[in-house]
């Protein structure tokens, strides 16, 4: 019998990471923690050859992208975006992300934001995958973002958000509605 062999510690990382995302993406609104802080983490758990991404100007110093073999885009080709959402121009900007096709809706892009979790204003989110309705409080979020992301969405096209807190991440699929309150 042949051995295989062990993963290694940046293998179980990243598999780690991609655990947590596919969870945060299935139960909107519910907290989960990465097993190390910041967009690079999920950046090393998704990317690869076959992958496109955007990084807006002002995370570039933070996302070393260059070991994933993912190839840049522009914003409106890329796969993965990684841009601030916390003013009114950077909003504005995301307009312009894919949101797929109606034969092929699993182009839409997919969005990592840092935002701070637990302060700041309270959203409600209702659809799939959540019991009913949950709030969530985010520092962080021009108001304009909320309604760039509802102009997107037609479903099933539109895009999938990652918002990032240090190692705490949430994910709102398109399919999840936002009420700010």
């Amino acid at each position: 019998m042949k051995a295989a062999p062990l993963p290694t510690i940046e293998d179980t990382r990243t598999n780690d990471a991609f655990e947590e995302m596919m969870w945060a993406m299935s139960r909107p609104g519910i907290v989960r923690t990465l097993p190390l802080a910041g967009l690079s983490v999920m950046a090393e758990a998704l990317l690869d050859r076959e992958c496109s991404y955007h990084v807006a100007v002002t995370l570039e110093e933070d996302l070393r992208l260059d070991r994933t073999g993912a190839r840049r885009e522009s914003l409106s080709q890329a796969q993965y975006v990684f841009a601030t959402v916390d003013t009114a121009d950077g909003a504005a900007l995301l307009s312009a992300l894919a949101v797929g096709t109606l034969a092929y809706p699993d182009q839409a892009a997919t969005l990592f934001a840092p935002v701070k979790i637990g302060r700041g204003s309270r959203y409600r989110l209702t659809g799939p995958g959540i019991d009913g309705s949950i709030d969530i409080i985010l520092e962080s979020v021009d108001p304009l973002f909320w309604i760039t992301r509802q102009r997107s969405l037609r479903y099933p096209l539109g895009w999938d958000v990652y918002l990032v807190d240090g190692d705490q991440i949430l994910g709102i699929p398109r399919s999840t509605n936002v009420e700010v309150l």
